[in-house]
């Protein structure tokens, strides 16, 4: 539980960063006011306090606006190795606290999936709490569900292969998916049970990346702490695809945050973002790639808490599937489709720069040849 402590503390400061607060921290400078202030953890056997400060030395300000935790502890142990003991625990226990909940009255709540104040008047939008938390674990961003338990959701909402492939149409010479294909198994690349929820594609770094049809921006998040890397969302409805349901498109690993701002109106091929390899890393660098993805809704309704997007009764779809023109678009269908309708007719924006065939509502995320 994270309380606000009134009043200033000049305490010991043991400087330890975690990642993932760290990330939850970038979007609170509405809710912190001041330069420095001091939140206490409850459920430990000693009283501690957190000290929120920008990043740099405490009290410091950046023109960047991002937040590093410190944790500070009222009675500091003399001893390393306590001292090394009551860092862990700390650590493990601000995931796992709650974060504003059932706090003592006159407390300061902070809540650290905070809802896109930019997203509260777009069409759709609903706050964080009235998406279930299902569909959190779905798109792998919940503290609550472990690897398997989100793997389970993911395949029984469509993150299941279906050896669609992708045929560009008239002979395009357009960029390929490579090895990292739809729902393949990642778990080897994990620390624990994984899939691989959309497709990698490989360009040279800062080649333009296309929205893949009319849309609008829902979610742009920096992933410091996640393999995700810089990430633009559109939401696109169903007018603007022609297809039955709400679907909403994931561009990751980009070179850097697009100008474009929550809530802005894209047309079919409009700049996006542009391809690199941001995101954490594991043992080997990764290649410049686009990894994109394809959620998608019978409901319009869909949230946005700072982390992630959340459609209402939201499902991944094969991205191959996205360019189909007719029934089925689920997964487990599709993997029962005869092997001659596995290919699937992808239209682009050719050299002219216009669509191919002329018509489209969905295009491929990079210009062809």
């Amino acid at each position: 539980m994270v309380r606000k402590v009134p009043g200033p503390h000049d305490d010991w400061l043991i400087y330890m960063i975690s990642s993932q607060l760290s990330q939850e921290m970038s979007d609170f400078d509405e809710i912190i006011s001041e330069a420095d202030d001091d939140f206490i953890i409850s459920g430990l056997k000693q009283p501690s306090l957190i000290r929120i400060a920008r990043s740099g030395r405490s009290g410091s300000r950046h023109s960047d606006r991002r937040w590093r935790p410190i944790l500070s502890v009222e009675n500091p142990m003399k001893s390393a190795r306590k001292l090394f003991c009551a860092c862990m625990v700390i650590a493990l226990m601000i995931p796992a606290a709650g974060f504003g909940k059932g706090l003592q009255k006159g407390y300061k709540v902070m809540n650290l999936s905070s809802s896109c104040e930019l997203c509260e008047r777009l069409e759709g939008f609903v706050p964080p709490d009235q998406i279930d938390d299902e569909i959190r674990k779905l798109v792998g961003k919940y503290q609550g569900g472990g690897g398997a338990e989100n793997v389970a959701i993911q395949k029984a909402r469509g993150v299941v292969e279906t050896y669609l492939v992708p045929h560009f149409i008239d002979g395009g010479a357009c960029p390929e998916i490579d090895s990292e294909k739809w729902a393949i198994d990642y778990g080897h690349k994990r620390e624990s049970a994984a899939l691989h929820k959309g497709i990698d594609i490989p360009q040279p770094r800062g080649t333009p990346i296309r929205a893949v049809a009319d849309g609008m921006v829902v979610g742009k998040f920096e992933n410091q702490d996640n393999r995700k890397g810089i990430e633009v969302m559109l939401r696109h409805t169903p007018n603007q695809t022609g297809l039955p349901f709400w679907t909403y498109s994931q561009y990751t690993h980009l070179k850097e945050m697009s100008p474009l701002p929550i809530g802005a109106q894209v047309k079919m091929g409009d700049e996006i973002g542009k391809t690199a390899n941001t995101g954490r890393m594991g043992r080997r660098t990764r290649r410049d790639a686009l990894h994109f993805a394809i959620l998608y809704s019978r409901f319009p309704e869909w949230s946005n808490d700072g982390q992630v997007i959340t459609p209402k009764d939201g499902y991944f779809m094969d991205p191959n599937a996205f360019y189909r023109l007719e029934p089925p678009y689920d997964s487990p269908s599709l993997l029962k489709l005869p092997g001659d309708q596995k290919q699937v007719p992808v239209p682009y924006i050719g050299a002219a720069g216009t669509p191919v065939p002329s018509g489209a509502k969905r295009i491929w995320p990079y210009s062809c040849k």
